[in-house]
């Protein structure tokens, strides 16, 4: 199969996927406890006026009508009204914290991949050497801390001691992230923390078995210098677990957000989803989780096919999805 096939195949894959999860996202959210007519006017609300807004909410209807017309509207861009916010259109808010939380996002991400793979590439090459101990011990301690703790241990030094970032990274109102890029600095650190010793021990590890094959050996005897050796032809292949590392990561990574955001007070998708949740906003709710949902899939599938383009000889069976 070749790479346009294979990319048409996990293209369908991931719109099935994404279809799938809707409807599993949408019925979860349907059977919570709770009427979200009596939910808007209160306790104190009569059954007809309950009865009214349900009826003209079309909460009434059947439960596939109600899916289908909920998800025919996400598709044009319409992600309906906020119960919470009372008639506040969802899109009004929702697309702006995606947008801060995809650069806090990446923000992380320039920091700890050229940071995780250096590291694990040195490890790699001096490996069960000093270096590679202290690395490696790094790694696993990183990997063992929560992202609250590391946030906690970041404020307490550069916000209390040193006063060099704000505690909160809250943007004033009236301004933009643009011009209080500083509020992302800790953040996306505790991200790095976290993610540092998952990349970096992935890189370490293929370097190792890379740096003990055949054609490596055989280009070290023709007498190529020892960086040329690692940069030229070790790396290219040692990177194709680690990439797979971090595109999954990337999913995760939105998922991580909601700790990290509400930590710190960020106004990013995450800690928009932990507010939908803590008020019952149910179509903010359904809103935050399916495009979470999205990242996850898009992720793999944008991994997959870096993977394929980096490794050509790496092909599907026929018939496997």
């Amino acid at each position: 199969m070749d790479f346009l096939e294979r990319f048409l195949k996990r293209l369908g894959f991931m719109v099935l996927t994404m279809v799938a999860m809707s409807m599993l996202i949408f019925f979860l959210v349907e059977i919570m406890p709770g009427d979200v007519a009596q939910t808007i006017l209160g306790q104190a609300a009569t059954e007809e006026s309950v009865a009214a807004l349900r009826e003209s909410m079309g909460l009434d209807d059947p439960i596939h009508v109600r899916y289908l017309r909920w998800a025919g509207g996400f598709v044009q861009g319409d992600l309906g009204q906020s119960i919470y916010m009372r008639g506040v259109e969802i899109s009004s808010i929702f697309w702006r914290r995606v947008g801060h939380s995809m650069l806090l996002a990446f923000t992380a991400f320039i920091f700890y991949v050229p940071v995780s793979i250096l590291m694990g590439i040195l490890a790699g090459v001096k490996a069960g050497k000093t270096a590679d101990s202290v690395i490696s011990f790094v790694g696993l301690a990183t990997m063992a801390l929560p992202e609250f703790v590391s946030g906690i241990i970041l404020i307490t030094i550069f916000s209390v001691y040193l006063e060099i970032f704000p505690i909160a990274s809250l943007i004033p109102i009236g301004q933009t992230i643009w011009g209080n890029l500083n509020i992302l600095v800790l953040p996306a650190l505790s991200i790095t923390i976290v993610m540092f010793g998952y990349v970096s021990r992935m890189q370490r590890s293929s370097m190792i078995g890379v740096m003990s094959s055949d054609y490596i050996r055989a280009a070290t005897l023709k007498g190529m210098p020892r960086r040329y050796v690692i940069f030229r032809h070790a790396l290219k292949n040692a990177l194709l677990p680690t990439i797979t590392i971090i595109g999954m990561n990337m999913g995760w990574l939105f998922g991580g957000l909601i700790v990290v955001e509400t930590l710190f007070g960020f106004p990013g998708l995450g800690s928009l989803t932990l507010s939908a949740i803590k008020t019952r906003d149910i179509p903010l709710i359904e809103a935050c989780v399916l495009f979470i949902t999205f990242i996850f899939v898009f992720s793999t599938f944008i991994t997959d096919m870096a993977y394929a383009f980096l490794n050509p000889k790496i092909r599907f069976k026929q018939g496997e999805v």
